[in-house]
């Protein structure tokens, strides 16, 4: 091989070499370029919102603790279970009052024995009837049927007998054993419509049932900076933990003294930092809203009410919207701290940007919504094994 024809090869060689290096290099930055172009995920921060946050628990608008009362007597089965629904006036347990049982079987006794001496004495004054008519009416030996008995010696042997009086007398004593009845068996009827509680364990001194009403309300606290930015019959949005559904309710009322603990300074706000006290807590008030169609959250459930103190309407895009197709309800997912959170919604598609949609409710100010993601979302995973590495967010 001459010379000219190996510097050509070497020369080709180098090139290819050259060549390949390039691809790969290049070959690098387009791919990151292209992640870049398509994000793993997309996401979308609702604008700031200015509004008080409070923490409550569900309380029941009624509720009675039934205990045993001896003086009524013994306490007979229960006619309801565990977990029962009644309405009012529904009958939940009686009492059975076994002094007056002997009672009532010694006066049923004395109606039986009057009622026998009745029909006895109605046989007697029949015979004497029978007689008087029979030396009355008969001539010689035969029987005269013009003859007619005495008004007054039929009178007296009726009046002799008195069947009347029997009768008057069985029913005194049937009056008594009814009231006797009444008085035996107390029934303890439901004083509202609610849920009936029994206690599993039971002993002499613990109550027989609690009946909580159906309806609810929230008792939760404000801070001292947050209590003059609310007032009654402000509307709020209540999310509970255990299940993230969102109710509709109002304030129905804020105490005017703040609760005992937090006067004393007994705890820090949860809400709230800073010091207004030398103890470095913040005095708490009492807050109770309403809760409208709230049928399943339970008694004793925590949630987070928010009332928005600026009427600014919340849009996102249109396309960050899920429906469910169960019950065909709006929801979008959210990152909450890391998290993948669902977040039912309800949407008006009035008033909205081109591509947006009005969130009349669900959503908080700050919110981070998650528009588009590469793998399906669901609702309590991570958000670090979806490929946050490539994330961006929608302006």
């Amino acid at each position: 091989m001459s010379k000219k024809k190996k510097i050509i090869i070497g020369v080709v060689a180098g090139v290819v070499v050259l060549g390949i290096g390039a691809k790969l290099l290049l070959g690098g930055s387009g791919n990151k370029d292209a992640a870049t172009e398509e994000p793993a995920i997309e996401y979308f921060s609702v604008e700031d919102v200015d509004q008080v946050f409070i923490n409550g628990v569900v309380t029941p608008t009624e509720s009675k603790e039934f205990i045993k009362d001896a003086t009524l007597g013994k306490l007979g089965d229960l006619n309801v279970k565990n977990g029962d629904n009644v309405e009012k006036g529904a009958v939940l347990y009686q009492y059975v009052d076994e002094t007056s049982s002997n009672q009532i079987t010694e006066l049923k006794f004395q109606i039986e024995t009057s009622q026998a001496e009745k029909e006895k004495a109605a046989r007697q004054m029949q015979l004497e009837l029978n007689e008087l008519a029979n030396s009355r009416g008969s001539s010689n030996g035969k029987e005269d049927p013009t003859a007619q008995i005495p008004a007054n010696s039929e009178e007296s042997i009726r009046l002799k007998y008195d069947l009347n009086s029997f009768d008057v007398k069985m029913n005194q004593l049937q009056s008594q054993i009814d009231e006797l009845y009444a008085k035996q068996v107390n029934q303890v009827t439901a004083p509202f419509n609610g849920q009936v509680t029994v206690p599993q364990d039971q002993n002499r001194d613990s109550a027989i049932m609690t009946l909580t009403s159906n309806d609810f309300y929230v008792e939760g606290e404000v801070n001292e900076r947050d209590l003059e930015k609310i007032k009654e019959k402000q509307p709020a949005e209540v999310r509970t933990i255990a299940d993230n559904k969102v109710y509709k309710g109002e304030i129905i009322y804020i105490a005017n003294s703040p609760s005992t603990a937090a006067a004393a300074g007994a705890g820090a706000n949860a809400q709230g930092g800073g010091a207004s006290s030398g103890n470095g807590a913040l005095s708490t008030y009492t807050v109770k809203l309403s809760l409208k169609d709230a049928k399943a959250v339970r008694k004793g459930f925590h949630v987070q009410a928010s009332i928005k103190l600026e009427d600014k309407k919340i849009e996102i895009p249109e396309k960050a919207i899920h429906t469910d197709k169960k019950d065909n309800k709006k929801y979008v997912f959210v990152d909450d701290f890391g998290t993948v959170l669902r977040k039912d919604i309800e949407i008006d598609t009035k008033g909205a940007k081109k591509g947006n949609v009005v969130v009349k409710s669900g959503l908080e100010g700050l919110d981070k919504v998650i528009v588009k993601s590469e793998k399906e979302l669901k609702s309590g995973e991570l958000i670090n094994e979806l490929g946050t590495e490539n994330s961006e967010e929608l302006k």
